[in-house]
């Protein structure tokens, strides 16, 4: 099998990419700098590289920190729309599409959240997100194995922009400059935080496996934010001085519990916090 990655320049598409040749495959790449997936003429050149041979990933998205509203919706779904019209004229092996936890709804505590948890996204981008689900699986529907990924929030060397600042990437940066650092709240809202290299070493496992259909890619073990900052200056060996502020949105803690991931690969490890 050979690798076809759509946004193979990103955060975690690059470190896929790294992964996958690492353990012998032949990778590709196709970028938004190269191929604009959304223009429909662009996604279709891509059609011969669709094989019955390849397995495609698409984690090629517009970030929720560059805008969480209609417009991004329109261009995620645009992407969506155009691989999955590819994908039915065009079968693969393997599809992976990087969907995300925000279907669950960013807003909404919860405990226990697993896949069949009904969706309720509170945002454009997990709108987005799982509307292209539902088209892939239209469009891969008796042809093409389908694995959908729910990661949460994924931290790592890479990380940039306004949503990795209010993450372990962003507090660790800080750590090293001797920044302040400011939490809502207390800090003690409770996310599921996922290394991207455990993430990489799930996709590389996961590829070649027979299961189709939705994993969230979860630990099961969540952790404060306040938690993931004293952490992060702890080990900088920095003084951690934190200024609170009042939330702007209601506390939402988020628990995932892991059981189906554990019973597709049970000898699969979680590195710590």
């Amino acid at each position: 099998m050979r690798a076809l990655i759509l946004g193979h320049t990103g955060f975690i598409g690059s470190a896929l990419k790294r992964a996958l040749e690492s353990h012998g495959l032949e990778v590709e790449g196709a970028s938004p700098g190269s191929i604009d997936l959304t223009v429909e003429k662009d996604a279709r050149s891509l059609s011969p590289r669709f094989t019955p041979e390849t397995a495609v990933v698409l984690c090629s998205a517009i970030r929720r920190q560059d805008g969480d509203n209609q417009e991004n919706f329109q261009r995620n779904l645009a992407m969506g729309a155009n691989v999955a019209s590819v994908l039915r004229e065009r079968p693969v092996a393997r599809l992976v599409y990087f969907s995300s936890a925000a279907v669950y709804g960013e807003d909404i505590a919860g405990d226990g959240i697993n896949e069949a948890t009904a969706v309720n996204p509170t945002s454009y981008y997990g709108a987005a997100k799982f509307a292209i689900e539902c088209l892939l699986r239209k469009a891969a529907e008796g042809s093409t194995s389908l694995l959908v990924l729910r990661p949460p929030a994924v931290y790592g060397p890479g990380g940039l922009g306004a949503a990795s600042d209010y993450s372990p990437t962003g507090f660790i940066r800080k750590a090293l400059r001797s920044e302040g650092l400011t939490l809502w709240g207390d800090g003690s809202e409770r996310r599921e935080f996922l290394l991207l290299e455990d993430l990489a070493r799930l996709v590389v496992a996961l590829l070649a496996h027979p299961f189709s259909g939705t994993l969230n890619v979860v630990s099961g073990k969540s952790r404060s934010f306040r938690e993931a900052a004293e952490l992060a200056y702890r080990l900088a060996e920095t003084p951690l001085a934190i200024d609170e502020r009042p939330r702007s949105k209601n506390k939402a803690d988020h628990g995932f519990d892991n059981a189906l991931l554990r019973r597709l690969l049970p000898e699969f490890r979680f590195q710590s916090l």
